[in-house]
Protein backbone atom coordinates (compact mmCIF):
# COMPACT_ATOMS: atom_id res chain seq x y z
CA UNK A 1 0.00 0.00 0.00
CA UNK A 2 1.11 3.45 -0.72
CA UNK A 3 1.41 5.67 2.51
CA UNK A 4 0.20 8.66 0.13
CA UNK A 5 -2.94 6.81 -1.00
CA UNK A 6 -4.65 6.10 2.70
CA UNK A 7 -7.50 6.76 4.25
CA UNK A 8 -7.59 11.01 4.06
CA UNK A 9 -9.59 11.12 7.92
CA UNK A 10 -5.63 10.16 9.27
CA UNK A 11 -4.39 13.69 7.94
CA UNK A 12 -3.92 16.71 10.28
CA UNK A 13 -5.97 17.35 13.42
CA UNK A 14 -6.04 20.41 12.86
CA UNK A 15 -7.93 23.15 11.38
CA UNK A 16 -5.75 25.65 10.40
CA UNK A 17 -8.50 28.76 10.93
CA UNK A 18 -9.78 27.83 14.10
CA UNK A 19 -7.45 25.17 16.37
CA UNK A 20 -10.59 22.77 16.24
CA UNK A 21 -9.25 19.42 16.46
CA UNK A 22 -10.71 17.06 14.89
CA UNK A 23 -9.69 13.39 16.72
CA UNK A 24 -9.48 10.96 13.32
CA UNK A 25 -11.40 8.09 13.81
CA UNK A 26 -10.38 4.55 12.23
CA UNK A 27 -11.42 3.87 9.48
CA UNK A 28 -11.77 0.07 8.84
CA UNK A 29 -2.77 9.57 45.70
CA UNK A 30 -6.40 10.24 46.99
CA UNK A 31 -7.29 7.93 49.51
CA UNK A 32 -8.31 4.11 47.65
CA UNK A 33 -12.13 3.26 47.68
CA UNK A 34 -13.34 0.50 50.85
CA UNK A 35 -13.25 -2.61 48.90
CA UNK A 36 -12.88 -4.46 52.24
CA UNK A 37 -14.53 -8.25 52.22
CA UNK A 38 -15.62 -9.86 49.53
CA UNK A 39 -16.72 -8.81 46.10
CA UNK A 40 -20.44 -7.50 45.89
CA UNK A 41 -23.26 -9.56 44.58
CA UNK A 42 -25.73 -6.84 44.42
CA UNK A 43 -28.88 -8.15 43.31
CA UNK A 44 -29.92 -4.94 40.95
CA UNK A 45 -26.53 -3.46 39.81
CA UNK A 46 -28.16 -1.13 37.45
CA UNK A 47 -29.98 1.00 39.63
CA UNK A 48 -30.18 4.33 40.96
CA UNK A 49 -28.93 7.23 38.88
CA UNK A 50 -26.87 5.05 36.75
CA UNK A 51 -30.77 3.58 35.95
CA UNK A 52 -31.75 7.25 35.21
CA UNK A 53 -28.93 7.97 33.24
CA UNK A 54 -29.48 5.00 31.01
CA UNK A 55 -32.84 5.49 30.24
CA UNK A 56 -32.17 9.18 30.07
CA UNK A 57 -29.54 9.14 27.23
CA UNK A 58 -30.76 9.92 23.67
CA UNK A 59 -31.07 6.25 21.70
CA UNK A 60 -27.90 6.98 19.85
CA UNK A 61 -26.17 7.50 22.93
CA UNK A 62 -27.30 4.81 25.23
CA UNK A 63 -24.52 2.52 26.72
CA UNK A 64 -25.18 -1.34 26.82
CA UNK A 65 -24.95 -3.00 30.02
CA UNK A 66 -25.61 -6.80 30.47
CA UNK A 67 -25.09 -8.53 34.29
CA UNK A 68 -25.71 -12.02 34.02
CA UNK A 69 -25.53 -14.59 36.84
CA UNK A 70 -27.30 -17.32 35.18
CA UNK A 71 -24.49 -19.59 34.12
CA UNK A 72 -21.45 -21.26 35.80
CA UNK A 73 -19.48 -17.77 36.16
CA UNK A 74 -20.91 -14.66 36.36
CA UNK A 75 -19.82 -11.58 33.88
CA UNK A 76 -20.51 -7.98 33.23
CA UNK A 77 -20.88 -6.61 29.42
CA UNK A 78 -20.26 -2.69 28.74
CA UNK A 79 -20.46 -1.11 25.58
CA UNK A 80 -20.49 2.49 24.67
CA UNK A 81 -20.62 3.82 21.15
CA UNK A 82 -18.15 6.83 21.73
CA UNK A 83 -17.48 9.51 19.08
CA UNK A 84 -18.48 6.82 16.52
CA UNK A 85 -21.32 6.90 13.90
CA UNK A 86 -21.76 3.59 14.68
CA UNK A 87 -20.60 0.73 17.48
CA UNK A 88 -19.14 -2.17 15.42
CA UNK A 89 -18.47 -3.94 18.52
CA UNK A 90 -19.95 -7.01 19.33
CA UNK A 91 -20.00 -9.46 22.08
CA UNK A 92 -20.79 -12.99 23.43
CA UNK A 93 -20.97 -15.11 26.70
CA UNK A 94 -22.70 -17.74 28.20
CA UNK A 95 -21.03 -18.55 31.49
CA UNK A 96 -18.14 -20.33 30.71
CA UNK A 97 -17.07 -19.18 26.82
CA UNK A 98 -16.69 -15.19 26.12
CA UNK A 99 -15.86 -13.41 23.44
CA UNK A 100 -15.23 -9.86 22.64
CA UNK A 101 -15.19 -8.52 18.86
CA UNK A 102 -13.86 -5.68 17.99
CA UNK A 103 -15.20 -4.88 14.23
CA UNK A 104 -14.08 -2.43 11.28
CA UNK A 105 -15.12 -1.36 7.95
CA UNK A 106 -18.87 -2.07 8.76
CA UNK A 107 -20.68 -4.36 11.56
CA UNK A 108 -21.42 -7.71 9.43
CA UNK A 109 -17.86 -9.40 10.54
CA UNK A 110 -18.37 -8.47 14.18
CA UNK A 111 -22.23 -9.68 14.26
CA UNK A 112 -21.17 -13.02 12.21
CA UNK A 113 -18.86 -13.86 14.71
CA UNK A 114 -21.00 -13.71 17.84
CA UNK A 115 -22.80 -16.74 16.89
CA UNK A 116 -20.81 -18.09 14.57
CA UNK A 117 -17.31 -18.71 16.35
CA UNK A 118 -19.06 -20.11 19.48
CA UNK A 119 -20.82 -22.20 17.04
CA UNK A 120 -18.09 -23.60 15.58
CA UNK A 121 -16.19 -24.23 19.17
CA UNK A 122 -19.34 -25.68 20.61
CA UNK A 123 -19.17 -28.35 17.96
CA UNK A 124 -15.82 -29.51 18.29
CA UNK A 125 -16.43 -29.65 21.81
CA UNK A 126 -19.49 -31.73 22.28
CA UNK A 127 -18.48 -34.95 22.90
CA UNK A 128 -16.47 -33.55 25.45
CA UNK A 129 -16.79 -33.70 29.48
CA UNK A 130 -15.85 -31.26 31.56
CA UNK A 131 -12.16 -32.97 32.32
CA UNK A 132 -11.60 -34.42 28.62
CA UNK A 133 -11.80 -30.76 27.21
CA UNK A 134 -8.82 -29.86 28.79
CA UNK A 135 -6.95 -33.02 28.14
CA UNK A 136 -4.68 -34.37 24.88
CA UNK A 137 -1.35 -32.53 23.34
CA UNK A 138 -2.58 -29.73 22.13
CA UNK A 139 -5.72 -29.72 24.87
CA UNK A 140 -9.09 -30.26 23.07
CA UNK A 141 -9.87 -26.91 24.49
CA UNK A 142 -6.88 -25.00 22.14
CA UNK A 143 -7.68 -26.74 19.57
CA UNK A 144 -11.50 -26.41 19.55
CA UNK A 145 -10.34 -22.61 19.97
CA UNK A 146 -8.05 -22.32 16.83
CA UNK A 147 -10.55 -24.37 14.62
CA UNK A 148 -13.42 -21.89 15.31
CA UNK A 149 -11.48 -19.07 14.48
CA UNK A 150 -10.29 -20.67 11.16
CA UNK A 151 -14.02 -22.43 10.55
CA UNK A 152 -15.48 -18.66 11.11
CA UNK A 153 -13.07 -17.08 8.76
CA UNK A 154 -14.38 -19.26 5.54
CA UNK A 155 -17.99 -18.66 6.80
CA UNK A 156 -17.30 -14.65 5.87
CA UNK A 157 -19.17 -13.37 2.89
CA UNK A 158 -17.33 -12.97 -0.19
CA UNK A 159 -19.17 -10.47 -2.07
CA UNK A 160 -19.26 -6.82 -1.40
CA UNK A 161 -19.85 -4.64 0.55
CA UNK A 162 -20.17 -7.22 3.25
CA UNK A 163 -16.88 -8.55 2.35
CA UNK A 164 -15.25 -5.30 3.02
CA UNK A 165 -16.13 -6.20 6.78
CA UNK A 166 -13.46 -7.38 9.44
CA UNK A 167 -12.54 -7.84 13.10
CA UNK A 168 -10.26 -8.26 15.32
CA UNK A 169 -11.22 -10.75 18.89
CA UNK A 170 -10.53 -12.05 21.88
CA UNK A 171 -11.94 -15.24 23.30
CA UNK A 172 -11.94 -17.10 26.67
CA UNK A 173 -12.92 -20.60 28.12
CA UNK A 174 -12.93 -20.51 31.80
CA UNK A 175 -12.55 -24.48 33.21
CA UNK A 176 -13.35 -25.00 37.02
CA UNK A 177 -12.01 -28.06 37.98
CA UNK A 178 -13.37 -26.83 41.67
CA UNK A 179 -13.74 -23.48 42.75
CA UNK A 180 -10.20 -22.78 43.82
CA UNK A 181 -8.63 -24.32 40.46
CA UNK A 182 -10.14 -22.66 37.54
CA UNK A 183 -7.76 -22.30 34.34
CA UNK A 184 -8.36 -19.70 31.39
CA UNK A 185 -7.87 -20.56 28.17
CA UNK A 186 -7.52 -17.12 26.13
CA UNK A 187 -7.02 -16.26 22.88
CA UNK A 188 -6.25 -13.52 21.13
CA UNK A 189 -6.44 -12.48 17.13
CA UNK A 190 -5.59 -8.90 16.58
CA UNK A 191 -5.05 -5.84 18.85
CA UNK A 192 -8.03 -6.30 21.48
CA UNK A 193 -6.96 -7.17 24.76
CA UNK A 194 -7.44 -10.36 27.28
CA UNK A 195 -6.05 -10.77 30.40
CA UNK A 196 -5.93 -11.52 34.54
CA UNK A 197 -6.09 -9.05 37.21
CA UNK A 198 -6.36 -8.08 41.22
CA UNK A 199 -9.32 -6.78 42.03
CA UNK A 200 -7.94 -5.04 44.79
CA UNK A 201 -4.70 -3.81 43.60
CA UNK A 202 -5.31 -3.85 39.72
CA UNK A 203 -1.72 -5.50 39.07
CA UNK A 204 -1.88 -8.16 36.39
CA UNK A 205 0.08 -11.62 37.48
CA UNK A 206 2.71 -13.22 36.21
CA UNK A 207 2.51 -16.68 35.81
CA UNK A 208 3.48 -19.97 34.68
CA UNK A 209 1.50 -19.97 31.09
CA UNK A 210 1.70 -22.19 28.16
CA UNK A 211 1.06 -21.33 24.42
CA UNK A 212 -0.38 -22.17 21.28
CA UNK A 213 0.19 -20.54 17.80
CA UNK A 214 -0.62 -22.17 14.68
CA UNK A 215 0.99 -18.98 12.82
CA UNK A 216 4.35 -19.88 14.61
CA UNK A 217 3.61 -23.45 14.08
CA UNK A 218 3.43 -24.44 17.91
CA UNK A 219 -0.03 -25.38 18.08
CA UNK A 220 0.48 -29.56 17.59
CA UNK A 221 2.19 -30.03 20.79
CA UNK A 222 2.00 -28.95 25.26
CA UNK A 223 2.66 -25.98 23.92
CA UNK A 224 5.65 -23.21 24.82
CA UNK A 225 6.02 -22.59 28.75
CA UNK A 226 6.96 -19.14 30.07
CA UNK A 227 6.44 -17.28 33.13
CA UNK A 228 4.59 -14.30 32.30
CA UNK A 229 1.92 -12.01 32.55
CA UNK A 230 -1.44 -12.87 32.37
CA UNK A 231 -2.10 -10.89 29.43
CA UNK A 232 -2.71 -11.57 25.40
CA UNK A 233 -0.13 -9.97 23.03
CA UNK A 234 -1.81 -7.20 20.59
CA UNK A 235 -0.80 -7.98 16.85
CA UNK A 236 0.00 -4.81 15.41
CA UNK A 237 3.21 -3.22 14.40
CA UNK A 238 4.97 -0.55 16.85
CA UNK A 239 7.12 1.38 14.69
CA UNK A 240 9.72 1.19 11.44
CA UNK A 241 12.39 -1.42 11.39
CA UNK A 242 15.31 -1.32 12.87
CA UNK A 243 18.32 -2.61 10.19
CA UNK A 244 21.49 -4.06 10.63
CA UNK A 245 24.65 -3.22 9.17
CA UNK A 246 24.00 -5.47 6.21
CA UNK A 247 20.43 -3.76 5.48
CA UNK A 248 18.00 -6.57 6.92
CA UNK A 249 16.03 -5.65 9.11
CA UNK A 250 16.34 -7.17 12.96
CA UNK A 251 13.94 -5.18 15.31
CA UNK A 252 11.32 -2.75 15.46
CA UNK A 253 11.19 0.19 17.17
CA UNK A 254 9.09 0.26 20.29
CA UNK A 255 8.54 -3.21 20.75
CA UNK A 256 10.03 -4.35 23.74
CA UNK A 257 8.54 -7.80 23.63
CA UNK A 258 9.45 -8.18 20.24
CA UNK A 259 5.79 -9.16 19.00
CA UNK A 260 5.72 -6.44 16.82
CA UNK A 261 8.63 -7.67 14.46
CA UNK A 262 7.21 -11.36 15.13
CA UNK A 263 4.17 -10.23 13.39
CA UNK A 264 5.99 -8.51 10.07
CA UNK A 265 8.40 -11.44 9.73
CA UNK A 266 5.15 -13.60 9.07
CA UNK A 267 3.31 -11.13 7.16
CA UNK A 268 6.50 -10.82 4.86
CA UNK A 269 6.94 -14.66 4.36
CA UNK A 270 3.10 -14.93 4.11
CA UNK A 271 2.88 -12.31 1.36
CA UNK A 272 6.42 -12.50 0.14
CA UNK A 273 7.23 -8.47 0.62
CA UNK A 274 9.73 -7.03 -1.19
CA UNK A 275 12.80 -5.77 0.36
CA UNK A 276 11.70 -2.34 -0.08
CA UNK A 277 8.41 -2.89 1.67
CA UNK A 278 8.24 -1.13 5.22
CA UNK A 279 5.85 -0.20 7.64
CA UNK A 280 4.16 2.97 7.49
CA UNK A 281 2.67 5.41 10.27
CA UNK A 282 -0.60 6.27 9.51
CA UNK A 283 -1.19 8.90 12.04
CA UNK A 284 -0.10 12.65 12.46
CA UNK A 285 -1.94 13.14 15.89
CA UNK A 286 0.29 14.33 18.12
CA UNK A 287 1.57 11.69 21.09
CA UNK A 288 0.19 8.69 18.69
CA UNK A 289 1.87 6.02 16.11
CA UNK A 290 -0.43 3.34 14.05
CA UNK A 291 2.04 1.51 11.77
CA UNK A 292 1.11 -0.77 8.65
CA UNK A 293 2.42 -2.91 6.26
CA UNK A 294 -1.09 -3.97 4.87
CA UNK A 295 -3.99 -1.91 4.26
CA UNK A 296 -5.48 -2.68 7.61
CA UNK A 297 -4.15 -2.00 10.86
CA UNK A 298 -3.72 -5.38 12.76
CA UNK A 299 -1.81 -7.91 12.02
CA UNK A 300 -4.76 -10.38 12.58
CA UNK A 301 -8.30 -10.59 12.16
CA UNK A 302 -11.01 -12.36 10.41
CA UNK A 303 -12.89 -10.94 7.42
CA UNK A 304 -11.37 -9.10 4.52
CA UNK A 305 -12.65 -12.24 2.42
CA UNK A 306 -11.41 -10.24 -0.97
CA UNK A 307 -8.80 -8.27 0.13
CA UNK A 308 -5.25 -9.65 -1.84
CA UNK A 309 -3.32 -9.63 1.01
CA UNK A 310 -5.14 -10.94 4.10
CA UNK A 311 -4.12 -10.39 7.80
CA UNK A 312 -3.40 -13.72 9.42
CA UNK A 313 -5.70 -15.71 11.09
CA UNK A 314 -5.23 -18.00 13.43
CA UNK A 315 -5.14 -17.11 17.44
CA UNK A 316 -2.57 -16.79 19.82
CA UNK A 317 -3.68 -19.13 22.74
CA UNK A 318 -2.40 -19.12 25.95
CA UNK A 319 -3.18 -21.15 29.39
CA UNK A 320 -3.48 -18.85 32.38
CA UNK A 321 -3.74 -20.72 35.93
CA UNK A 322 -5.83 -18.72 38.27
CA UNK A 323 -4.39 -18.23 41.84
CA UNK A 324 -7.10 -16.69 43.57
CA UNK A 325 -10.50 -17.07 42.06
CA UNK A 326 -12.15 -14.91 44.78
CA UNK A 327 -9.84 -12.01 43.84
CA UNK A 328 -8.87 -12.10 40.67
CA UNK A 329 -10.96 -11.17 37.42
CA UNK A 330 -10.95 -11.55 33.81
CA UNK A 331 -11.00 -9.09 31.08
CA UNK A 332 -11.92 -9.04 28.00
CA UNK A 333 -11.86 -5.49 25.72
CA UNK A 334 -11.58 -4.04 22.37
CA UNK A 335 -8.72 -1.71 22.02
CA UNK A 336 -11.03 1.68 22.65
CA UNK A 337 -9.12 1.73 25.82
CA UNK A 338 -5.92 2.68 24.14
CA UNK A 339 -7.38 5.04 21.07
CA UNK A 340 -5.42 7.80 21.55
CA UNK A 341 -3.10 6.73 24.46
CA UNK A 342 -6.61 7.61 26.41
CA UNK A 343 -4.93 4.89 28.78
CA UNK A 344 -1.67 4.01 28.11
CA UNK A 345 -1.23 0.39 28.92
CA UNK A 346 -3.71 -2.33 30.17
CA UNK A 347 -2.47 -1.39 33.54
CA UNK A 348 -3.86 1.77 33.62
CA UNK A 349 -7.34 0.37 32.96
CA UNK A 350 -7.24 -1.81 35.82
CA UNK A 351 -6.06 0.37 38.57
CA UNK A 352 -8.81 2.63 37.55
CA UNK A 353 -10.79 -0.72 38.09
CA UNK A 354 -9.86 -0.78 41.33
CA UNK A 355 -9.44 2.31 43.03
CA UNK A 356 -10.83 5.05 40.97
CA UNK A 357 -10.45 7.73 43.34
CA UNK A 358 -6.66 6.94 43.75
CA UNK A 359 -6.60 6.40 39.91
CA UNK A 360 -7.25 9.63 39.44
CA UNK A 361 -5.15 11.37 41.36
CA UNK A 362 -1.62 10.15 40.05
CA UNK A 363 0.47 13.01 39.11
CA UNK A 364 1.50 10.93 36.00
CA UNK A 365 -2.63 10.98 34.57
CA UNK A 366 -2.00 12.88 31.52
CA UNK A 367 1.67 11.40 30.45
CA UNK A 368 1.94 9.61 27.27
CA UNK A 369 -1.77 10.46 26.73
CA UNK A 370 -2.82 12.32 22.84
CA UNK A 371 -4.18 14.68 24.77
CA UNK A 372 -1.47 15.85 26.92
CA UNK A 373 0.71 15.80 23.59
CA UNK A 374 -2.01 17.84 21.59
CA UNK A 375 -2.58 20.55 23.95
CA UNK A 376 1.43 20.55 24.22
CA UNK A 377 1.39 21.55 20.53
CA UNK A 378 -0.86 24.22 21.12
CA UNK A 379 1.24 25.79 23.85
CA UNK A 380 -2.05 24.51 25.76
CA UNK A 381 -1.09 22.06 28.42
CA UNK A 382 -1.00 24.08 31.52
CA UNK A 383 -4.87 24.30 31.18
CA UNK A 384 -5.07 20.45 32.21
CA UNK A 385 -5.28 19.89 36.14
CA UNK A 386 -2.91 19.07 38.89
CA UNK A 387 -4.87 15.65 39.56
CA UNK A 388 -3.13 16.03 43.11
CA UNK A 389 -4.93 19.64 43.54
CA UNK A 390 -8.53 18.40 42.63
CA UNK A 391 -10.70 16.24 43.90
CA UNK A 392 -12.26 13.61 41.45
CA UNK A 393 -15.35 15.62 40.25
CA UNK A 394 -13.28 18.85 39.85
CA UNK A 395 -10.60 16.81 37.63
CA UNK A 396 -13.59 15.63 35.22
CA UNK A 397 -15.07 19.18 35.44
CA UNK A 398 -11.78 20.78 34.67
CA UNK A 399 -10.66 18.09 31.50
CA UNK A 400 -14.49 18.73 30.12
CA UNK A 401 -13.88 22.60 29.93
CA UNK A 402 -10.19 22.14 28.32
CA UNK A 403 -11.70 19.88 25.90
CA UNK A 404 -15.24 20.55 24.62
CA UNK A 405 -14.71 23.41 23.03
CA UNK A 406 -11.88 22.34 21.10
CA UNK A 407 -14.24 19.42 19.76
CA UNK A 408 -15.44 20.06 15.97
CA UNK A 409 -18.12 16.97 14.97
CA UNK A 410 -20.88 17.04 16.35
CA UNK A 411 -21.30 13.36 17.04
CA UNK A 412 -17.87 13.75 19.09
CA UNK A 413 -19.42 16.38 21.44
CA UNK A 414 -22.60 14.71 22.26
CA UNK A 415 -20.99 11.76 22.78
CA UNK A 416 -18.31 13.59 25.12
CA UNK A 417 -20.64 15.39 27.14
CA UNK A 418 -23.04 11.95 27.60
CA UNK A 419 -19.47 10.54 28.87
CA UNK A 420 -18.81 14.06 30.93
CA UNK A 421 -22.57 13.81 32.42
CA UNK A 422 -21.91 10.19 33.64
CA UNK A 423 -18.43 10.80 35.21
CA UNK A 424 -19.39 13.66 37.30
CA UNK A 425 -22.52 11.90 38.68
CA UNK A 426 -20.00 9.03 39.50
CA UNK A 427 -16.94 10.96 41.12
CA UNK A 428 -19.45 12.49 43.44
CA UNK A 429 -21.11 9.06 45.23
CA UNK A 430 -19.28 8.70 48.63
CA UNK A 431 -17.63 6.21 49.24
CA UNK A 432 -16.61 6.59 45.50
CA UNK A 433 -17.77 2.65 43.77
CA UNK A 434 -14.64 0.43 42.35
CA UNK A 435 -14.96 -3.18 40.54
CA UNK A 436 -15.68 -4.54 43.99
CA UNK A 437 -18.40 -2.70 45.36
CA UNK A 438 -20.13 -1.72 42.03
CA UNK A 439 -18.58 -3.77 39.45
CA UNK A 440 -21.53 -2.43 36.56
CA UNK A 441 -21.11 1.52 37.65
CA UNK A 442 -17.27 1.30 37.49
CA UNK A 443 -17.05 -0.30 34.47
CA UNK A 444 -19.35 1.84 32.41
CA UNK A 445 -16.89 4.53 34.35
CA UNK A 446 -13.75 3.50 32.44
CA UNK A 447 -15.60 3.17 29.42
CA UNK A 448 -16.53 6.65 29.69
CA UNK A 449 -13.14 7.36 30.87
CA UNK A 450 -11.78 6.59 28.10
CA UNK A 451 -14.08 8.83 25.97
CA UNK A 452 -13.49 11.85 28.30
CA UNK A 453 -9.86 11.54 27.36
CA UNK A 454 -10.68 12.03 23.82
CA UNK A 455 -10.36 8.02 22.95
CA UNK A 456 -12.35 7.99 19.19
CA UNK A 457 -13.26 4.33 18.92
CA UNK A 458 -16.28 2.19 20.28
CA UNK A 459 -15.07 1.08 23.95
CA UNK A 460 -16.41 -2.21 24.78
CA UNK A 461 -15.70 -4.58 27.86
CA UNK A 462 -16.51 -8.19 29.81
CA UNK A 463 -15.49 -9.14 33.38
CA UNK A 464 -16.20 -11.89 34.34
CA UNK A 465 -16.28 -13.36 38.20
CA UNK A 466 -13.95 -16.47 38.53
CA UNK A 467 -15.14 -17.15 41.72
CA UNK A 468 -18.09 -19.04 40.96
CA UNK A 469 -20.33 -17.37 43.29
CA UNK A 470 -24.14 -16.51 41.76
CA UNK A 471 -24.32 -12.88 41.41
CA UNK A 472 -27.57 -10.78 40.46
CA UNK A 473 -29.59 -13.69 41.86
CA UNK A 474 -28.99 -15.88 39.25
CA UNK A 475 -30.94 -13.49 36.72
CA UNK A 476 -29.99 -12.28 33.90
CA UNK A 477 -30.18 -7.93 33.63
CA UNK A 478 -30.19 -5.94 30.69
CA UNK A 479 -30.44 -1.73 29.63
CA UNK A 480 -29.39 0.16 26.44
CA UNK A 481 -28.62 -0.16 23.09
CA UNK A 482 -27.75 -3.90 22.00
CA UNK A 483 -24.34 -2.92 19.72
Amino acid sequence: PNPATCDRRYSSPFSSSSFKIFFSRKSSGGAASSSGGKMSDSSDPISGWMRKFVADQKPELKPWLRCDGTGKYSYIEVSVKGARHNNEDAAYADGKLFCVFDGHGGKHASSLLKTKLAEMFYETVKDSDEAAIVRGTPPTVVSAIDSAFTRSQQAMPSEMPLAHSGSTAVCCWVQGQSPSNVTVYASCLGDSKALLFDSETGAIPSVQIRTWDAEMNSLAGEGERSLARAETNCHNLTGGLVLGRDGVPTAMDKDPTGVGFREYKLLKERHKFSASRRPYNISNMPGEERWRVLDVEPTRALGHKLKREQPLQHPEIHEWPVSNPEKELLMLSCDGFFSKEAFQTPDRVTKFLSDPEGYCSDPALFEGTCLLALLQRLKEAHTLPDPRNVSMAQLFDKIHDVVFGKLSDDTWTSAYDSAYQYLKTFAREKPVPNIRTAPAKTLLAACYLAVLMVSDDNVSVSVIFLDGQKRFNGTRMEMGEVP
